[in-house]
């Protein structure tokens, strides 16, 4: 197989890859380059070498003072192949360490499931300091012979010259919706796209599988559990991989236990969790196992007996002209505990007040009555992938 990557004035570098390994079994390494190139070849060296490889985006300076203040050392006591940080989106960034069990089984089961789409080229759009771009974007494609293509930055245009039959193009809704605002299309009927790291909404997912007359195959999962479940193009339900058993708690929480789940979290510690998870996400489980993903806690508003994401939220004033970046959560009331408050951070070149966004969003969601509080910044921050992270 072959990493082909294609730089800004036209050139390739192709690196033929073969199977090999060193003697420097279980030493660390630490991967964090901004280099695709640079990085691909290390995770691909150090994975056949069976060395502990830690992934973290440089940038994210909680994670890298973590590490700082770790002992190498205290690595040889844990059993792992990678490690892999959450963004920090929702709290405290935390470590999810995967042991090689825990990738490749991964791999197996995503394998089968596209088996289908017969994939001869897998082109990659996404950092692998993020753990589906490395497991679908490097680690599938390696494990099975399949040659992968990269490039630093890839525009929509670009990408989309790339493409030939049989391509797997691992992208972001981000890239999704971004690819939905070219004049150009194509038919692109016998690749896949496959999408994570965040809700794709189902009228973006509806016009992009139209316009290039393909398919996207939406993975859901987090960094601790790695992927839980898929669905295809506008579907409303998850179907859970094979291998997870999913349930809930009396708050209609999802449950996760499967092979994939990390056995060790870092957070200010090192803590065993046994291959599960409980976890902040609201979901109806329909009959036949596949379920309705209705939002984290954090993300969801309760009003008068129903749910309203808050990704929703921040899509209807995004929809405004003056509103750049809208960045929701919802918090308990200090002034009474049964109510819950929006908390609304707007990146914006004008100031609505708190009555303009209440009428904004009664006009999509119902006369509802809620409570807001309303910041404005200068700029919303996001990582590598376009997830905002909390300010």
């Amino acid at each position: 197989m072959k990493l082909i990557v294609l730089n800004d004035d036209g050139t390739k570098n192709i690196h033929n890859i073969t199977k090999s390994s060193s003697n420097n079994k279980d030493k660390i390494q630490y991967i964090h380059s901004s280099k695709k190139e640079q990085n691909a070849l290390k995770i691909i060296n150090n994975f056949y070498s069976n060395n502990k490889i830690i992934l973290y985006d440089d940038s994210n300076k909680t994670i890298e003072s973590k590490l700082n203040n770790l002992d190498d050392k205290i690595f040889n006591h844990y059993d792992f192949s990678m490690m892999f940080f959450t963004s920090g989106s929702t709290g405290i960034p935390t470590g999810a360490l995967k042991t090689k069990e825990n990738l490749t089984k991964e791999i197996e089961v995503f394998t089968e499931l596209i088996k289908e789409y017969n994939i001869k080229k897998v082109i990659i759009t996404v950092p692998f300091v993020h753990i589906y771009g490395t497991l679908i974007g490097l680690l599938y494609p390696l494990l099975n012979g399949i040659d992968i293509v990269l490039k630093e930055h890839f525009l929509p245009f670009n990408l989309l010259d790339t493409i030939e039959e049989n391509s797997l193009i691992v992208a972001t809704p981000l890239y999704i919706n971004a690819l939905n605002k070219v004049q150009e299309t194509k038919d692109l009927s016998k690749s896949l796209f496959v999408s994570s790291t965040a809700p794709l909404m189902a009228d973006d997912a509806k016009e992009f599988c139209t316009k290039f007359n393909t398919n996207i195959l939406q993975l859901f999962g987090s960094t601790e559990t790695s992927g839980i479940a898929y669905k295809y193009n506008d579907e409303q339900l998850w179907t859970p991989l094979k291998s997870v058993k999913i349930s809930s708690n009396k708050d209609n929480e999802l449950h996760i236990k499967s092979p994939f789940v990390s056995n060790i979290l870092y957070e200010n510690d090192f803590k065993h969790i046994n291959g599960q998870i409980q976890t902040f996400d609201f979901v109806e489980i329909q009959k036949d196992n596949r379920f309705k993903l209705l939002g984290r806690s954090s993300k969801i508003l309760k009003v008068a007996g129903k749910r309203y994401s808050t990704i929703q939220i921040e899509n209807i004033l995004e929809d405004i002209e003056q509103i750049n970046k809208a960045l929701v959560f919802v918090k308990k009331s200090k002034k009474d505990i049964k109510n819950e408050v929006l908390d609304i951070t707007l990146e914006a070149s004008k100031e609505f007040t708190s009555k303009e966004i209440k009428n904004i969003l009664k006009s999509k969601l119902s006369n509802l009555k809620f409570s807001i509080e309303l910041n404005y910044v200068e700029k919303i921050s996001t990582n590598k992938i376009g997830k905002k992270l909390i300010i």
